[in-house]
């Protein structure tokens, strides 16, 4: 699909096609993240109390009927939230009915995005149209002059009452019509565009820098100026490479860690 530049009042107006299937980029949630919420749920229901021990490997296994490697990742998942321990030759013990404050945001696969939508709520304050300047423009990898949609909110975790993340998301004028619908729903703003539009993002490219808080990022994420923060950019490419979407999250460096998994291909294999 080839972007189009800015719609003119007409398209603008112009509901989504109804009989246009929706083509979404993620699939179904691996094995291994299904059996990690059951495993959470069953934690903050008590089945599993504080100090108690979660079944063996082996029994994981034959309940959830899934391999020794879906249930080693799922744990992982746990341990990673701070809900359990994982200890040789002890077993993993629980030691938190709910995930500690720091959300791990950890990669391996496109699907790691969709988990991180749900493990976490979008609170947006504004929604308002803009036109981009040169600084802008090189942000969205547009031309200067075209229309956004941009939509400013925060990202909490759990409980805790303090944002992880001072969020801004830039959507391509053609699908600002889903305005309505971000923060309502727990799924990705770019699955939003493909179910509406069936349009499918082909690439995620993602920029992570390490910053330094001014005092009015500070005052958002509340905490001291100057403290270490973390940016992460991404851009969500349709098939001619043109952003549809640009996220730009700005997390504070206590309450939010990056995990990224990489595995060696090796020649011939």
């Amino acid at each position: 699909m080839t972007i189009l530049p800015p719609p003119d009042a007409a398209t603008e107006n112009a509901a989504p096609a109804a009989d246009a299937a929706p083509a979404p980029l993620l699939a179904s949630p691996p094995q291994y993240l299904l059996v990690a919420q059951r495993l959470m749920a069953d934690i903050q229901s008590g089945r599993y109390p504080v100090g108690s021990h979660l079944p063996t490997e082996m029994e994981l296994c034959a309940q959830f009927g899934v391999s020794r490697h879906t249930v080693r990742e799922a744990v992982r998942q746990l341990q990673e939230r701070g809900l359990v321990l994982r200890q040789r030759g002890v077993g993993t013990q629980v030691k938190a009915s709910r995930a500690e404050g720091r959300y791990v945001q950890s990669t391996a696969t496109l699907v790691d995005l969709q988990q991180y939508a749900e493990d976490t709520r979008l609170v947006t304050t504004e929604a308002e149209d803009v036109i981009a300047d040169a600084a802008l423009a090189q942000l969205l990898q547009c031309a200067p002059g075209q229309r956004w949609l941009k939509v400013t909110g925060y990202r909490y975790a759990g409980d805790n009452p303090l944002p992880i993340a001072f969020t801004q998301i830039y959507i391509h004028a053609a699908y600002s019509s889903i305005r309505t619908l971000i923060g309502t729903q727990k799924v990705p703003v770019h699955t939003l565009i493909e179910s509406q539009w069936g349009v499918r993002i082909h690439e995620v490219a993602q920029e992570i820098d390490a910053v330094t808080l001014d005092a009015a990022a500070a005052a958002r994420l509340q905490v001291e100026p100057g403290s270490a923060g973390l940016l992460v950019t991404r851009r969500y490419l349709g098939p001619q490479g043109r952003p549809i979407e640009v996220a730009v999250n700005l997390h504070p460096a206590d309450r939010f860690s990056y995990r990224m998994s990489l595995r060696l291909q090796l020649a011939g294999r």
